[in-house]
């Protein structure tokens, strides 16, 4: 496989910059051939704790400060198309959350690389990115799937007409090839409806256009959502805008009636 350019912004926690003292904290990956960008930031705060002294530290401050990062990568991952983005992106930080100037690597495959850069250059433990979390429920049971050969792992699929990269942590076919995205949406509706509107394009241009040769696709968007009346109110509007798509959503309570229909349904490509 040849590699495509990419480059990679620490994130750095720097209370003092007159100090020129900096622990990493996490790292975003830019990969503009595959339409990719993604962070990864520490689930912890020991490292930055002990820069400034344990009493001395906003765990939550410095907390959100990760999330307002990677939910604006999220959010305006279109608006990276190149290094020079990158970097006026990095310029704007003006918190304790510095980002370095982008460098140059070789990526092969944009989310495990995003991985092994946080494991070389930050260490220790990964926030699960915000917008698609891990469910051990739907994890369990496609990582079974995944050792029968019913079931397909981590894919880059790309969206027809955009031309740009989705990533799908799980995919099995039953005639059709469904892709299965975790989404955790926002308590933020303007944040909300954003994405959703996002996945139901994506999600319509799918089904609706074949590439290459190849069968048909259906996304499936495993819809996660704060557990209040807020979020009771948007994912009512999510689920419409899903449905008026005829993107498929799998609300959080029926998870476990949707990993036993794709045990029954799923078969070998």
């Amino acid at each position: 496989m040849e590699p495509k350019r990419g480059y990679y912004s620490l994130i750095q926690f720097c209370p003092d910059a007159s100090r020129l003292e900096a622990v990493n904290v996490g790292v975003i990956l830019l990969c503009p051939d595959a339409d990719y960008i993604g962070a990864r930031t520490s689930a912890g705060n020991q490292r930055a704790a002990k820069l400034v002294g344990r009493d001395q530290i906003d765990k939550h401050a410095l907390n959100s400060a990760k999330r307002a990062i990677e939910r604006r990568l999220e959010i305006d991952r279109n608006s990276f198309k190149s290094r020079d983005d990158l970097e006026a992106f990095a310029n704007t930080r003006g918190n304790d959350l510095k980002l370095t100037s982008p460098r140059p690597v070789k990526v092969f495959d944009p989310p495990r690389d995003l991985d092994r850069l946080f494991s070389q250059l930050v260490g220790g433990w990964s926030r699960t990115p915000t917008a698609e979390r891990r469910v051990p429920e739907l994890d369990d049971v496609f990582q079974k799937l995944h050792r029968e050969d019913r079931a397909q792992l981590n894919l880059n699929v790309t969206v027809p007409v955009l031309g740009r990269s989705l990533r799908i942590p799980y995919a099995y076919t039953n005639g059709v090839l469904n892709l299965v995205r975790p989404q955790r949406f926002s308590d933020k509706e303007d944040n909300a409806m954003a994405a959703a509107e996002r996945l139901a394009l994506e999600g319509d241009l799918l089904q609706r256009h074949y590439q290459n040769g190849e069968g048909k696709k259906k996304l499936i968007v495993v819809s996660l959502f704060p557990k209040s009346e807020v979020g009771e109110a948007i994912a009512n509007r999510v689920g419409h805008l899903l449905d008026e798509y005829k993107v498929a959503s799998v609300p959080e309570k029926e998870i476990g009636q949707f990993v036993a229909r794709v045990e029954r349904e799923a078969h070998s490509a």
